[in-house]
């Protein structure tokens, strides 16, 4: 039997299935070198602290997921508004099928830890604002393409109001454990996008 790898990206990808999770403070050292099934000292090899090891974890995350959300929202068939629809569809599936569990980990970890450490809330923020960016861009596209009901409407601060709205969705749908706040969701975007 051959031994775990001790590089960086392993440690990274089975640190961040702990931190989602666990969030922050419920995830350790130990739980992320468990998870990895490295030593200890791997750890510190790579990362000079767990406040360290998150912000890079997170940005990994974001990374991934802002690439596949940009072929979704970008790339796919369909209207820019269809794209849209069926991004927030799919990411309510996933949250189905994790039984309401988890959800956005940006936004979890905003919540938990914006107050006690700048540092994450400052990664975080920038993260989210990437999120802003790319709905701004899909927006845009609806716009030029004369798909939106009020002509006047400024992109970013739609996109802005709608990443807002989604995260205040996903957290009713965590609590309610129904898809109730998700429909209420889909037909105010609906109303305002056509």
């Amino acid at each position: 039997m051959g031994r775990k790898p001790h590089c960086r990206q392993h440690i990274l990808h089975a640190g961040l299935e702990v931190l989602a999770t666990k969030g922050y403070n419920g995830t350790g050292v130990k739980e992320i070198v468990d998870s990895a099934g490295v030593p200890k000292g791997s750890f510190y090899n790579h990362f000079s602290s767990k406040e360290a090891f998150v912000i890079e974890a997170i940005e990994l995350a974001a990374e991934e997921h802002l690439a596949a959300a940009k072929q979704q929202l970008l790339e796919s068939p369909g209207s820019p508004i269809e794209r849209l629809l069926r991004f927030f569809e799919q990411q309510l599936t996933q949250l189905q099928e994790q039984s309401f569990c988890g959800g956005c980990l940006i936004g979890n970890l905003s919540l938990e830890m914006s107050d006690e450490n700048p540092a994450i809330r400052k990664a975080t923020d920038h993260i989210m604002d990437q999120y802003v960016n790319l709905l701004a861009r899909v927006i845009e596209q609806a716009k030029s393409e004369q798909l939106l009901k009020d002509t006047e409407t400024d992109p970013h601060a739609l996109a802005e109001f709608i990443q807002c709205a989604w995260e205040g969705t996903l957290m009713r749908l965590k609590t309610s454990r129904s898809c109730r706040a998700y429909h209420s969701f889909k037909a105010q975007i609906q109303q305002l996008l056509s």
